[in-house]
Order: structure tokens, then sequence, then C-alpha cells
């Protein structure tokens, strides 16, 4: 999990564990519980995690035997407690505590029919949400026949089946891993299972959706997002890609989830209009301004800083797009290209594969480039530039084919600066564009 994870309004809910205790562990706490010294016991252990760990955070456990107990969250989110095998199952909430320095404003749920490993995510509460019919606080000092009857393998089973349809329809078509249960498999700090919290937490932002509407919708069965869809992102440093998820969300808007692995997640709300292009925002977030193409299936997102953590662009594909694996195939094109989310001028690629920029209403041209596609195709890269200056450009291609049969070639664009001077700003060697074929009118 990302340790720079922001404690964001849908990240900042306190996560509970899902196993009740009689004897607490991991921090102290206290509990009591009914049956005979005799009676068995086990031991409770699972991870409290919202993309980061809960840390210091109370885990309250509630059971149907009547029993109660507490433990304390670790720095690693980790909890531990012993409880009768008789008390089961329990609904268990996390309080307090904080998720990289910032402390927690609310609680999550969890479930457990039997002893054993449990956990504490958003994606848990989503569970008890939809036990609740739409509430995951309906358990909250709930009588021990209703828990009884409520936490049930069957129903947390098809409680499980309803969240995972409802995941599918956030930005990117978020999945869990196969055989992964958010409530009782194993998962830690900073494995992929943990990193689906934090894209959860940025699709759910990108839908424009509270964790209680998520559990709302999932417990009615109905989508979160009216369509769903990922794109793939550029940007720097060298050619730093990563999954954008994207959506057109209930009330209309185009919803973006972008998680960067250097910089951390990013979501906006744009508008669309009628040809399907996202054109100006609803909710900007970090970002600044938005181009969108080809029925916003290319596009530029700005955030307007050239700070170290931030870089201006992100270049975007939709995978609706096909790659293309032969650089020959821009021969004898002129594309329009956007830099800083405006346009920058055109480029024109001869039959022998020499690029030649013209800058917007200029007529004087760039020097061609000789081969630039057939290099920065390649992992290596297109080597620009001299000494302190020089940067790697990196590129990728595609097409897309439309109903009419009709082909348009587009490219997403990175420049990175590879010289001596290799602080992470935007500049003239630093810079991410894309380049949209240019039709005969």
């Amino acid at each position: 999990m990302k340790n720079s994870k922001l404690n964001t309004p849908i990240t900042k809910v306190a996560l509970g564990a899902v196993l009740c205790a009689a004897l607490v562990a991991c921090g102290g706490g206290n509990s009591s519980g009914s049956g005979s010294p005799s009676t068995s016991t086990s031991t409770t252990t699972g991870v409290a995690a919202i993309g980061s760990a809960i840390v210091g955070g109370t885990v309250s456990f509630t059971c149907a035997s009547g029993a109660t107990a507490s433990a304390t969250t670790g720095s690693d989110g980790t909890y531990s407690a012993r409880l009768k095998t008789a008390d089961y199952p329990c609904v268990v909430q996390v309080a307090g505590g904080q998720a990289n320095g910032i402390a927690l404003a609310s609680s999550l749920h969890s479930a457990a029919a039997s002893p054993g490993t449990t956990n504490v995510t958003p994606l848990t509460d989503l569970i008890v949400g939809v036990l609740g019919n739409g509430n995951a606080s309906a358990l909250d000092g709930a009588a021990s026949g209703v828990l009884s009857s409520a936490i049930t393998a069957g129903n947390l089973s098809s409680a499980l089946a309803k969240v995972q349809a409802a995941i599918a329809t956030l930005p990117g078509s978020l999945t869990l891993a196969n055989g992964f249960n958010p409530l009782n498999s194993q998962f830690s700090v900073g494995d992929a299972n943990d990193a689906l919290l934090d894209q959860y937490a940025t699709a759910l932002q990108a839908a424009g959706l509270s964790q209680q509407d998520a559990a709302t919708k999932a417990a009615s069965g109905s989508a979160l997002t009216q369509k769903t869809y990922s794109a793939t992102a550029y940007t720097t440093p060298g050619f730093t890609a990563m999954t954008m998820g994207a959506s057109v969300n209930l009330d209309g808007t185009f919803g973006i989830s972008l998680d960067d692995p250097n910089r951390g997640s990013f979501s906006a709300q744009a508008r669309i209009d009628s040809t399907g292009e996202a054109t100006s925002f609803v909710n900007a977030g970090k970002f600044s301004g938005i181009v969108s193409q080809l029925g916003n299936r290319i596009g530029e997102l700005c955030t307007g800083s050239t700070a170290a953590t931030q870089l201006t662009q992100y270049a975007y594909a939709s995978g609706e797009l096909t790659a293309v694996t032969d650089p020959a195939e821009l021969n004898g094109k002129t594309f329009v290209e956007y830099e800083n989310c405006g346009l920058s001028g055109t480029t024109t690629v001869d039959s022998s594969g020499t690029y030649t920029f013209r800058e917007a209403g200029s007529n004087q041209s760039d020097p061609g480039m000789p081969n630039f596609f057939s290099h920065a195709f390649t992992s290596s890269g297109y080597i620009d530039g001299n000494g302190s200056n020089t940067a790697t450009v990196r590129a990728n291609a595609y097409k897309y084919v439309d109903q009419n049969g009709h082909t348009t070639y587009v490219y997403v664009e990175v420049s990175s600066k590879t010289g001596s001077t290799q602080a992470i700003i935007d500049g003239n060697s630093n810079f991410v564009l894309i380049g949209v074929q240019q039709q005969p009118i």
C-alpha cells in the first residue's frame, strides 16, 4: 500500500475486524463472554486497512453469544484477539487511530461466521452494508438472534457476489484476485490485494459516489456507473505507464481514476459533449485541464504544476484502440499535436519516416528528425539533445476503426530528461503530448 495515500473523503473511514474476541491481544483491551472455562478458544487475526494501514485503531467485537471485546491495531494494521469458538458469529468495527498520520473520521465494518482470519477494509464494509440492506451499521447492537440469522456463510457469499458485481462497474472495472475474499483471505501492506483498496478509493471518487452510496447500490444490485472502461496513461519519468480507470457516471459526467505509482492518486469528473468528448471539469480534483479527441479515446490531462512530485501532463489511450506495432504505418500522414492541454502544432511524417513539426500559428518548421518513430517505438527510445539537456523520447501509436470502416491513427509521446540535470520538472526536455491524424477536408 502506498505510504503517501491520503485519507480522502471516501477513505476517511475507520476499519473494523470481523471476528469477536473474549480476550484481547495486539495492544491490549478487554472482553466479556459466556460459557464454561473449558470452552475452546481460537486466535482471531486480521488486517485493518484503507489503502494504508490503520494504526492505533480500536477494533470492537460484538458477538451472537453476547460477548464483547476490543483490540488495538499495530503499525501494519494487524490485530490479534482470542475468542471462544461458541461466540460466533460476530460483527466488528474499527474506530479511531490514524492512516498516514491522519485521524480517521468514521468506522468500517466486517463480519465473521466462524474463527479464522478476518480483515476490515472498505470492501468488507460494503459486504456488511449488503447484509444490512444498504446500511453497514444496521447490525450494530443487534440482538443475538439477528446476528445469527444475518451472518451466515450463505449470506456472506451472496453479499460478496453483489460487491464484486458493484465494483466491476466502477472506473477501471475493478476485480478481486482469483480466490481472494476481502473478509478472510490473508493479505499485507504493499501487496496487490492491498493496492486494490487504493484503486477502489480513487475509483469511487471518480464516480462521484460515497461509501454509503456504494453500499446502497450494491445491496440493491444497481450499477455504480452507466459505463466503465479502462485506458492506459503515460507520463514521466521515463515512459511511466499506468492503468487509468474511466466511466460514464450516473450523472452523465466522465469519471477519471488515476493511480500514479510515483505521485499518488488522482480523480476527477468532466463534462461530456454530444460527440462523446470530455470538455471541462465538474470536479477537477488536482487537474487543471483536459483534452479529449476521437470520442474521448485519446486525451491529455494537465495539473498545471511544475513541482517535482506532480508533472503537468498525462496522456491516455483507451483500451478500445488497437496498438500499432510497425511505425511505418504512420508514414505519409499528418497529425495534430496537443501539449499542455492545448493545440501545439502539426507534425508530418514523410514516406521515409522523417518527423517534421510545425508550431501552431507559425510558418516555420523544426528540422526533420529521420527515423524518429522507428527509434521512439523501441525500449531504448529516441535520444534527443546533448549534454545536460539530453532526453529520451518514447512513443506508442494506436489506430481506431469506426463503424464505417474508416481508420484513424493516433500516438502518445513522452520526453523524459536523462542528462546530468535530472530533476523531475516540466521543461523543454520533459513533456507529454498526443497526436491525432489530421483528416482530409
